[in-house]
């Protein structure tokens, strides 16, 4: 206990200034031990800002800037919780992941590739856009999950957590980051489309397309777009029989560099700090 004082009036002394994610992270693992850790602000549709990342065994997070950062964020289950703002909390990533997470393209291309085993995150949203998220992992370098008993622990100390969050954050530390854009994904997506590919896409197979990626099920999709199930593979029909596509994976294959060109800034535009490993 002495030890999560110490670190904790180490966090507290640093709200407001440089170190302070620094010091937060270092308190973070007093509460739960693990492999890695990545500190990360999302604000509307801007290009996340990253803090702070840390791997003590194998480097994780070096596909963040060319795979992540460059457009694959926008199929994460974190930032779609941000763009959803919901309530705040700690919660494994599968708890805010769509039902068919683990199946997904994505989820293999991404995750499988970097080698986390298992995720919880720190989700705290604050104002009308931005959500703070700090997110500790495990990885192959212990080759293990997280136990129950593991998330208890950090759970005793979220109301702590939160209020150095949001305390960093009226601090007013972080908000020269800001740059938001002003399409939302989704028109970006309808846009490339028909500029590269001369292939016109409606707003409604463009968003089935999206979630498909994201990791949805027919009847998740159709939750989230309050429509059927059978109405949902109607616009999957379509939208494989105009790209001339067959699978998930050619549909991934199509639209990732799509998304990892119009998800990027251009040069002096992004507001992107990676600091280097601890």
């Amino acid at each position: 206990m002495n030890a999560d004082l110490n670190t904790l009036a180490l966090a507290i002394e640093a709200i407001g200034k440089a170190d302070f994610y620094e010091r937060l992270c270092a308190y973070l693992r007093e509460c739960m031990p693990h492999d890695n850790i990545i500190a990360i602000t999302y604000q509307g549709t801007s290009l996340p800002t990253v803090h702070l990342r840390c791997a003590r065994g194998p480097n994780v997070f070096r596909h963040l800037k060319s795979t992540y950062l460059a457009g694959a964020y926008v199929l994460d289950p974190i930032y779609q919780y941000h763009l959803r703002r919901q309530k705040s909390g700690i919660f494994r990533l599968l708890e805010v992941a769509p039902d068919q997470f683990k199946r997904s393209h994505y989820y293999e291309w991404y995750y499988g590739r970097i080698g986390i085993t298992d995720e919880i995150s720190v989700v705290q949203t604050v104002g009308d856009d931005t959500t703070l998220t700090v997110s500790m992992g495990k990885d192959r370098s212990s080759g293990q999950m997280f136990s129950s008993l593991d998330e208890r622990r950090l759970k005793r100390h979220e109301a702590v957590i939160m209020t150095l969050l949001k305390s960093h954050w009226s601090s007013g530390a972080d908000l020269s980051s800001r740059q938001t854009q002003g399409l939302t994904v989704t028109d970006d997506l309808i846009a490339a489309m028909r500029d590269q590919y001369n292939l016109n896409l409606s707003r409604r197979q463009a968003e089935v397309a999206l979630l498909i990626l994201q990791g949805h099920s027919s009847i998740s999709i159709g939750l989230n777009l309050s429509i059927s199930p059978q109405t949902v593979k109607v616009y999957r029909k379509q939208l494989y029989r105009r790209c001339n596509l067959s699978s998930q994976a050619e549909l991934f294959a199509l639209t990732m560099p799509i998304l990892q060109q119009v998800q990027t800034l251009p040069a002096g535009k992004q507001h992107l700090v990676i600091p280097g490993n601890c």
